[in-house]
């Protein structure tokens, strides 16, 4: 039985509550099945509602489950990998995972081709996950890997990036794409300027291209890539940010945060992300989705 089979009060109050249209998760199913064939074996999957995946494939196909983990469970989702800016970046995640030897940024370790002997399904799965969380881009993303299941954790042997943080427990998604009131405030107005404070250009598609300060006193306003760019001025080599201070209140800016905070004040369309996750579900993916442009929002 998954841990988001039960019902009890007490583990409710525990979970994680994310904002529905704004989480994105790569997950880990070990098979509890009796027979010996499919017991151990493991699934890399991508979604946006845990507690619904899981349910769809202990149901089967027929239900809305994989092809692959259909009639060989019971399966438990021991793990989940999130935090990331939008689906695409998590699709290339989750791709990367499953197929080790084909993905650009880890075919280059060849010691990740196969399992190794005697090694279980889950190790050697565990195993790839911390040779990912220690490559780039992915070391870039301020990532969340959430324990679901107790009696599978155990520490990771590759170094950890200091601003990812690992975490145990539930994630339930809310309701609404919008936060119940007693949940949370709603984002303050904001006052923008019409011209970028980095390059003194006009912003010409503000809903897309503008960032601003996570300070609600700063007023902050630039293009993404300007602001990317300047973020990353310690750091040659990269293109994602972590973090650094605000050129204009010298606040300290956190990358994801500030991602974030502009999805809430855009709004993202709910429908869009269950027909994403149903539309590439099982499906093979042979090109090189690695590639894609992605990594920012």
């Amino acid at each position: 039985m998954s841990s988001y089979d039960a019902q009890d009060t007490a583990s409710e109050q525990e979970e994680t509550v994310a904002l529905k249209g704004h989480f994105y998760g790569v997950y880990l199913l070990a098979s509890q099945s009796l027979d010996p064939r499919y017991r151990g074996k493991c699934y890399v999957g991508f979604t946006v509602n845990p507690k619904r995946r899981i349910r769809q494939h202990n149901l089967g196909y027929d239900f809305g489950g994989a092809r692959k983990t259909s009639s060989k469970g019971p399966w438990l989702m021991i793990m989940i990998v999130h935090g990331f800016p939008n689906n695409t970046v998590a699709l290339q995640f989750e791709w990367a995972w499953q197929q080790p030897s084909l993905s650009t940024r880890l075919k280059m370790f060849p010691e990740l081709k196969r399992k190794l002997p005697r090694e279980t399904f889950f190790d050697y799965n565990f195993r790839i996950l911390g040779y990912m969380l220690d490559v780039s881009p992915w070391n870039r993303l301020p990532l969340s890997v959430r324990w679901l299941e107790a009696d599978y954790e155990r520490p990771f042997n590759m170094p950890f990036p200091n601003h990812m943080e690992i975490v145990s427990g539930k994630v339930s998604i809310s309701a609404s794409q919008r936060m119940r009131s007693y949940d949370a405030v709603a984002p303050p107005l904001v006052a923008w300027a019409s011209e970028c404070h980095l390059c003194m250009q006009q912003i010409v598609h503000p809903e897309r291209s503008r960032l601003g300060c996570t300070n609600p006193m700063c007023r902050l306003t630039c293009h993404m890539m300007c602001l990317a760019n300047y973020l990353l001025g310690d750091e040659p080599g990269h293109y994602i940010p972590v973090g650094g201070e605000c050129p204009l209140c010298e606040n300290r800016l956190s990358w994801a945060a500030l991602l974030q905070r502009k999805r809430l004040l855009m709004g993202v369309p709910e429908e869009r992300q269950d027909h994403d996750e149903d539309r590439i579900d099982d499906v093979g993916v042979h090109c090189n989705i690695e590639e894609a442009p992605e990594f920012c929002d």
